[in-house]
C-alpha cells in the first residue's frame, strides 16, 4: 500500500461499502415483505438513487473544510441512521414511507463519501501515485460491492434483515474509528466571505468542467456510458432469459463483476508502463472491439459470456484512469465541487437510461442494443484519439 494514512483510508473505505452493500439489499427485501408491492421497490431503488443527483449541492461545503472531518462525519451520520431503522425494525413500525425516507438520508450521507474521498485522496498522496491509489480505491469500493450483493441473498436467509442492520452498524462504527486515525495535513483557512448568491457557488464546478476541455470530455463519455449502463440493468436480464433462465442471468452479472477486478487490478498492472494516455486508449479500443463481438456472438452462449467479460475487462482498466485524471487537473481548493458535479452529471443519466432503453425493450432486437452500445464505445474512442486536451494528459505526470 502506498503510506499507512491511504491504507487507513482503503481499508474504511473496503469496511463501510461491505456495510453499504448488504443494507441496501436488505432493505429492498424487507420493504417487499412489508408492502408486498413492486411499487415500493421502486420508491426504495429511487431513495437510493436520488442522492447522487444532488451532490453538486455540497462541493462548496466540501471544499471549504476538512475533509477528514467531513468524511467521519458522514460514515457517523450514517452509523446514526441505520440505528434509527434497528429501532424502528425493533418497534414493529409498519409505515414503508419511514423506512424510505430513512435510506434516502442514509444514502445521501453515503454518496457524500465519494467526493470528499476523492477530494481527500490528493492530500495524502503524491501526484504520481494517484493512479496507483485509484486502483486501490477502486477495488475497495466495487471488489466489496460485488462480494457483497452476491452474498447479500444467503446472509438476509442466515441473520434476518434486523441481524444484517446490527452487522452494518458494526461495520460504520469501525469505518468511523478508521477514518479518524488518518493523519493528514490541511491547509487551516477560513471560508471566505463572497456575495456570490449560493446558487452561483454551487454552479462553479459545472463552470469548470465546461471550461476544460478535457474534463468536459471525461464527463460526457461518462455520462452517455451510464445512459447505456441503465440500458444494460435492463437489458442483461432480457439477456438471461433469451440463453434459457436465471441461471444464465447471475453468470453475465458475474462475468461483469469479475472482468472489470480484472481490468482494474491484472491488465491495469500489465500495463503500468506505457503511458496514460495510450493505457486509456487500449482500454476504450479493448470495449468496442469486444461490444461489437457480443453482436456476433449472441446466439453462443458462453462465446458470448467470455466477449462479454473481456468488453468488462478493458472498462476496468479505463476506470482506473479517470478519477486520477480529474483530480490532477482541477485545484485542490476546487476539487470538491468539481467531483460532486461530475457525479451529479454521471448519476442523473443511469435511471434515465434505464427508462429509455426499458421502453425500447419490446420494440427492436436485443443485439441493437449491443450494436448501440459498440457504436458508441467506437465514437468515445474516436473522441480521445483525436482530442488535443487528452494528447497532453501525460503533461499531468500521473
Amino acid at each position: 500500500m502506498i503510506n499507512p494514512n491511504f491504507s487507513k483510508l482503503v481499508f474504511g473505505r473496503a469496511i463501510g461499502n461491505a456495510g453499504d452493500s448488504i443494507y441496501m439489499i436488505a432493505m429492498n427485501w424487507f420493504i417487499l415483505k412489508l408492502t408486498d408491492s413492486a411499487l415500493w421497490i421502486g420508491i426504495m431503488n429511487a431513495a437510493i438513487v436520488l442522492p447522487g443527483i444532488l451532490l453538486f449541492l455540497f462541493g462548496s461545503t466540501i471544499d471549504k473544510h476538512s475533509k477528514r472531518r467531513l468524511l467521519v462525519a458522514v460514515e457517523f451520520s450514517q452509523l446514526v441512521v441505520v440505528v434509527l431503522l434497528i429501532v424502528a425494525l425493533l418497534a414493529h413500525v409498519k409505515l414503508a414511507g419511514v423506512y424510505v425516507i430513512l435510506v434516502f438520508i442514509a444514502a445521501l450521507f453515503g454518496s457524500l463519501a465519494y467526493p470528499i474521498q476523492d477530494a481527500l485522496v490528493p492530500l495524502i498522496v503524491k501526484k504520481d501515485e494517484l493512479v496507483q491509489a485509484q486502483e486501490y480505491m477502486s477495488i475497495a469500493y466495487k471488489g466489496t460491492d460485488y462480494v457483497f450483493n452476491a452474498l447479500s441473498g444467503f446472509l438476509i436467509g442466515l441473520l434476518s434483515v434486523l441481524g444484517i442492520l446490527i452487522a452494518d452498524a458494526v461495520t460504520f462504527v469501525v469505518t468511523v474509528l478508521t477514518f479518524n486515525r488518518i493523519k493528514v495535513h490541511e491547509p487551516h483557512h477560513q471560508p471566505a466571505e463572497t456575495s456570490e448568491p449560493y446558487f452561483q457557488q454551487v454552479l462553479v464546478g459545472f463552470k469548470i468542467i465546461s471550461k476544460n476541455r478535457l474534463l468536459g470530455l471525461l464527463t460526457f463519455s461518462s455520462a452517455v456510458l451510464n445512459f447505456f449502463f441503465g440500458g444494460l440493468n435492463t437489458y442483461v436480464v432480457l439477456f438471461g432469459r433469451h440463453f434459457g433462465g436465471s441461471i444464465y442471468y447471475g453468470i453475465l452479472e458475474s462475468m461483469s463483476a469479475v472482468g472489470t477486478l480484472v481490468g482494474m487490478t491484472l491488465l491495469y498492472r500489465s500495463l503500468k508502463r506505457l503511458s496514460v494516455r495510450v493505457a486509456y486508449l487500449i482500454g476504450n479500443l479493448g470495449c468496442t472491439i469486444f461490444m461489437f463481438l457480443t453482436v456476433v456472438t449472441f446466439n453462443q452462449f458462453w462465446a458470448f459470456a467470455v466477449v462479454y467479460l473481456g468488453s468488462f475487462i478493458f472498462l476496468g482498466l479505463t476506470q482506473v484512469y479517470e478519477t486520477p485524471m480529474i483530480q490532477a487537473s482541477v485545484a485542490a481548493d476546487q476539487l470538491g465541487k468539481v467531483m460532486t458535479s461530475f457525479y451529479t452529471l454521471v448519476s442523473i443519466t443511469l435511471p434515465l437510461g434505464s427508462i429509455a432503453f426499458a421502453y425500447l425493450a419490446d420494440r427492436f432486437d436485443l443485439r441493437l442494443f449491443l450494436f448501440l452500445f459498440g457504436v458508441f464505445d467506437a465514437v468515445v474512442f474516436l473522441l480521445f484519439a483525436l482530442s488535443r486536451s487528452f494528447r497532453r494528459v501525460d503533461d499531468l505526470q500521473l
